[in-house]
């Protein structure tokens, strides 16, 4: 059975639909080679590997290295899932999973992730071959490309001595990341909406895009200055953290007790949870994503203490009315209707009330935690030790 076609990853859409053709416009001319470097010979026709782009962008390929993009197709999380798509879905499978998550595998037909290049996850000259997001379709937004020689990126003015470079708009956009980031499920639910909660945010009328807080300008040089000075001192950071960065997890949410009121026999604490840092719903992406606002008060002996919790979430359900709690279930489509959904949009304030009987409320602590869960399966090592005899004997 294949995956429904509504379902297939938006990315593929542009592939079939959109083509490789050249976009009709762009927003400035290409600037052509100087002589090529030595040892640096980029594939004229099709991907180059992100090996190659090192060589001369060191500081940048650096920073993707330590990306989830660059480990998309290689972390534990993916091949235990598409592992078990697979198992269940068989070939489409490979469509709906390497689209996003290893596309130069997909272009260059090699499922099973073979060629170094093809395991390589989201890589650079596939970004920068992305030429233009088509407008939407029942499938999704479709993509142009431009495969080769022009390599394309956010600078006006930058040369290369070994491709040409072309500005392109889109690139300063957080309409490039749709393709990724915003799925719709067969029964037209959406599945993963991080672009359009964004769009649906007070950001873009501030100007604020994806790329602004997820590639924001660090120190460094575009280009190592042994291959081509360049006054440049900024560069964007290839590290794209989110999610499972701590340090944007910290920035996306403020908490704050706003409130400790005592009576005879209880304490009722009101917590103010505010997403502050995050362009979208917090938490974003699939459904099994959870934020936990945890209230717990102790005693000053630390030995009695009463907790309660908050959960923050999308839930979905299949066409049975039963609550997707899986991964799994979630790639292979099983969504069909968002029972609930009581995430933290862009800059909202959810104020929360707790209240704990308590006989003696003086002298408690009162703390609030927020915590971002989330438990996919993974391969790891399962060591199995199977005694297979044993005998004795009494030492005289």
């Amino acid at each position: 059975m294949m995956v429904p076609k509504s379902f297939r990853v938006w990315l593929i859409s542009g592939w079939i639909a959109g083509g490789f053709l050249a976009p009709a416009a762009l927003s400035a001319q290409e600037t052509g080679p100087s002589p090529n470097i030595a040892g640096i010979h980029l594939n004229k026709s099709g991907f180059s590997s992100s090996r190659k782009c090192g060589q001369c962008h060191r500081e940048l390929f650096d920073a993707w290295k330590r990306s989830l993009h660059a480990d998309a197709s290689g972390n534990a999380v993916f091949r235990a899932a598409y592992l078990q798509v697979y198992f269940e879905q068989g070939e489409g499978a490979r469509k709906a999973c390497l689209g996003c998550h290893a596309p130069v595998a997909y272009y260059n037909n090699d499922p099973k992730l073979t060629q170094s290049i093809s395991r390589e996850g989201v890589s650079c000259d596939f970004c920068h071959s992305i030429a233009e997001v088509l407008p939407g379709t029942p499938e999704g937004p479709q993509f142009r490309f431009e495969f080769g020689g022009v390599k394309q990126g956010p600078l006006k003015d930058s040369k290369s001595p070994v491709h040409q470079t072309r500005f392109n708009e889109l690139y300063r956009q957080s309409l490039f990341c749709k393709g990724c980031h915003e799925q719709i499920s067969p029964s037209g639910i959406p599945m993963i909406a991080t672009f359009s909660e964004w769009e649906q945010s007070p950001y873009p009328d501030k100007g604020i895009t994806c790329q602004k807080c997820h590639m924001e300008p660090i120190a460094g040089k575009t280009v190592a200055e042994s291959v081509q000075p360049t006054p440049r001192t900024k560069i964007s950071n290839h590290d794209i953290a989110a999610g499972h960065s701590l340090t944007k997890r910290r920035q996306a949410l403020e908490i704050k007790i706003a409130a400790i009121e005592t009576y005879k026999n209880r304490i009722t604490v009101t917590v103010d949870l505010t997403n502050t840092g995050a362009g979208h719903q917090m938490p974003t992406g699939l459904p099994v994503k959870k934020i936990i606002l945890e209230v717990k008060v102790q005693s000053e002996t630390g030995k009695d203490r009463q907790i309660q919790q908050k959960v923050y979430q999308k839930v979905v359900a299949d066409s049975k009315g039963k609550v997707v709690t899986k991964l799994v279930d979630l790639m292979l489509g099983k969504g069909a209707t968002v029972v609930s959904d009581n995430r933290i949009a862009p800059l909202e304030t959810r104020r929360e009330s707790f209240t704990f009987f308590i006989s003696k409320p003086d002298g408690q602590t009162v703390s609030a935690t927020a915590y971002y869960s989330y438990t996919p399966e993974i391969l790891q090592p399962a060591p199995i030790h199977i005694p297979l005899s044993e005998v004795q004997r009494r030492v005289r």
